[in-house]
């Protein structure tokens, strides 16, 4: 199953982060460091690898909390994401609840693809 490649709303995607990584750091880098030179090539170049968002009815999750937090920083109002239908269980730690509004916009994302449900 192909994820849908897509412009979201900045705020949307926000919501289905893990952490904010403008408050909490990461064991693997330096991340005021890392935010400060990842902005400078973000407000260069752009995002350039989509964020990953998981969803189903239940839940969101994203991979992307250094390149999220950035595009807050620059105030993107859209991030390029691929999204994918993920099954209901199991349900990640860092997963966060799905907002109605929100699975209205992703349901659409995925019809308009020709993704499928996972099994």
């Amino acid at each position: 199953m192909s994820p849908a490649h897509v412009d979201l709303p900045t705020a949307l995607v926000a919501r289905y982060r893990a952490v904010d990584r403008e408050f909490v750091g990461s064991a693997l880098a330096d991340t005021p460091r890392h935010l400060d030179a990842l902005t400078v090539d973000i407000g260069r170049r752009g995002i350039l690898t989509p964020l990953r968002l998981g969803f189903n009815e239940e839940f969101g999750t994203l991979d992307g909390n250094h390149r999220i937090a950035v595009a807050i920083r620059l105030g993107l109002e859209t991030v390029p994401v691929a999204v994918i239908r993920e099954p209901l269980t199991p349900r990640p730690g860092h997963a966060q609840t799905m907002l109605n509004e929100d699975l209205a916009v992703l349901l659409r994302v995925v019809k308009g693809s020709g993704i499928g449900t996972p099994t």
